[in-house]
């Protein structure tokens, strides 16, 4: 009996209850972190990120040795991009010897970081030698990655550019 008459006197002491409080706070806050990291998972850019990891080195050796038959791909943006506004995107692209393509298939991707179910493609559709355009309207304001790509015969060729479009 007298060590819960001892223990009811040093819950009365102002220093351990401010030491219990702390521990108290400082795991609370700790598992409240850990229960939001399992509830809202990081949004990604790409699903299959993992596996594109694990493929990132040998697909860097393979385009070093296609350097030299590269394309040339240039993605011209407006100065500035306002929310659902359409404005158009050109993407210009040459061959490995600085001829302006006159066939082929481009596509734009258009990512955004942090809210997935915003993100959407268009078909950018060939305006002139080497040139390829599309109207594209973004949803939402803030940062945007997006990846243009293009494809003719067997041969694919992308280039990837981060903006910030507007309210």
């Amino acid at each position: 009996m007298s060590i819960s008459l001892q223990l009811k006197n040093d819950l009365k002491s102002p220093w351990l209850r401010t030491i219990l409080a702390i521990i108290v706070v400082t795991v609370s806050v700790n598992l409240a972190f850990v229960f939001y990291a399992f509830w809202s998972p990081p949004q990604l850019v790409a699903k299959d990120y993992y596996e594109k990891g694990q493929n990132y080195f040998h697909e860097e050796i393979k385009r070093e040795q296609q350097a030299g038959a590269a394309w040339r791909l240039q993605l011209l943006i407006p100065p500035r991009l306002d929310v659902r506004q359409p404005q158009t995107l050109r993407l210009y692209a040459m061959d490995h010897q600085g001829n302006p393509l006159r066939s082929g298939e481009a596509t734009l991707y258009a990512y955004r970081p942090n809210h997935a179910q915003e993100d959407f493609r268009q078909e950018l559709k060939l305006v002139d030698d080497g040139t390829f355009a599309a109207e594209v309207a973004f949803p939402l304001p803030g940062k945007w990655d997006l990846i243009a790509q293009v494809r003719s015969g067997d041969q694919k060729y992308d280039v990837a550019q981060r903006i910030d479009v507007q309210r």
